[in-house]
């Protein structure tokens, strides 16, 4: 009989280590918000050029804009989830968060924007849609850089 030897891992980290990581989670999703804000400008430059080449721009400027701001956000947390490996979730819900909290902040600064007629209750409910989509976008990507595997696998 052979000698085994058991090896016990330590599953608390050290203090230096858990703000090592909170630190790598805070700029990787300051990075995130940044990036999905770039994501969002690009958007905003392309379906303007191309309403600007439609007969009559304004006729498509609400959904335009729903539209890029529902896939600015997926988009968002999508590559918010390659910034961090180990922790993609907590990125991308933290970058949701801070990207809906600037959107906000937008909103109230600038007088006419694409929501600024509707009930208060409608637009917390489209911000939350688009905190939602982050997290989903991480998703798709974890999911997308995973292997097929086979369900069956051969028994030896």
């Amino acid at each position: 009989m052979k000698n085994k030897r058991t090896v016990i891992h330590h599953s608390k980290k050290s203090p230096a280590k858990m703000e090592g990581t909170l630190d790598t989670a805070l700029k990787s999703s300051f990075l995130g918000i940044l990036i999905s804000a770039g994501i969002g400008l690009a958007l905003l430059f392309a379906s303007t050029a191309a309403a600007l080449m439609t007969d009559d721009p304004t006729e498509f400027v609400e959904p335009i804009g729903y539209v890029s701001i529902f896939v600015t956000s997926f988009l968002g947390g999508f590559v918010c989830s390659k910034l961090d490996k180990r922790s993609p979730y907590l990125i991308s819900i933290l970058s949701g968060a801070g990207f809906v909290i600037f959107s906000m902040l937008c909103s109230i600064a600038l007088p006419h924007t694409l929501a600024s007629g509707m009930n208060i209750c409608i637009r917390l409910c489209l911000h939350a849609l688009s905190f939602l989509l982050f997290p989903l976008g991480a998703l798709v990507s974890i999911k997308a850089n995973k292997p097929n595997r086979s369900k069956h696998k051969k028994k030896r």
